[in-house]
């Protein structure tokens, strides 16, 4: 039986790795944005592109993150708890054999 599921289990388990690395990766980029543009030599720039990089400052401060429905973010910490709550469903199934 186990045999017969094992690369389904593989394949759904790197699918959802895939998707959780993705949002870990988005939300690590989203946190240097700010620092990037404050390091940059904006104070050689004319005024308004000075106000467009205050305002890519301001929204860098909010958090980037995918998210399923608005329900989970996607990160590797989620990765990391879905497996372990996968893990422990089926040592319960098969406890109950």
């Amino acid at each position: 039986m186990i045999a017969k599921c094992f690369p389904y289990y593989i394949t759904v388990n790197f699918e959802a790795f895939i998707l959780c690395y993705t949002g870990e990766y988005l939300s690590s980029k989203g946190e240097n944005i700010g620092w990037t543009v404050y390091n940059s030599n904006w104070y050689e720039l004319s005024i308004y592109e000075i106000r467009a990089l205050l305002l890519l400052i301001l929204r860098s401060q909010k958090p980037l993150t995918l998210t399923v429905g608005k329900f989970i973010n996607l990160s590797l910490e989620t990765f990391a708890n879905m497996l372990k709550a996968s893990a422990s469903y089926v040592s319960v199934l098969y406890a109950m054999e």
